[in-house]
């Protein structure tokens, strides 16, 4: 009886998120024809120990631009274009015709280290533009481990 109470697994604790960020907002953001704009960023969130994992969702509604035939999201640190890429950057290919609206998603996860904030963007461009587009809605979710 012994020997069966030995072998029995130890109960398992779920390691959730100790820290999570968000932003929200429905106030219109410029898609400038073929740049790569931010649509949103996270603020910064607290990195609770000295190695974190770190994972980002992001979603954002467009009205696409005339001609668009494609939208490249992609999640970035920092809260510009020029922050380090973390996720991919695959041209997503638009459902319906210019001007209507196409939801855009993102995720990706990473590890991070010595840094007491992490800070994410999702930034969006638009294939073949030849006029603006539009993110009428967006939102960021920042999930610290």
């Amino acid at each position: 009886m012994l020997a069966g109470a030995l072998l029995l697994p130890a109960p398992a604790r779920a390691q959730g998120f100790n820290q999570i960020g968000f932003n929200t907002t429905g106030t219109a953001v410029t898609l400038v024809t073929t740049t790569e704009n931010v649509a949103i960023a996270s603020g910064p969130v607290t990195a609770p120990r000295q190695s974190v994992n770190v994972c980002i969702l992001a979603f954002a509604q467009l009205t696409t631009g005339t001609n668009t035939t494609a939208v490249v999201a992609r999640i970035r640190r920092g809260t510009a274009i020029t922050g380090t890429l973390v996720s991919e950057e695959n041209e997503e290919i638009v459902k319906a015709a210019a001007g209507s609206i196409e939801p855009f998603f993102a995720m990706v996860c990473e590890d991070r280290a010595d840094v007491a904030t992490v800070e994410y963007a999702l930034t969006l461009d638009q294939v073949g533009a030849s006029a603006n587009g539009s993110v009428i809605f967006s939102t960021i979710l920042v999930f610290v481990r």
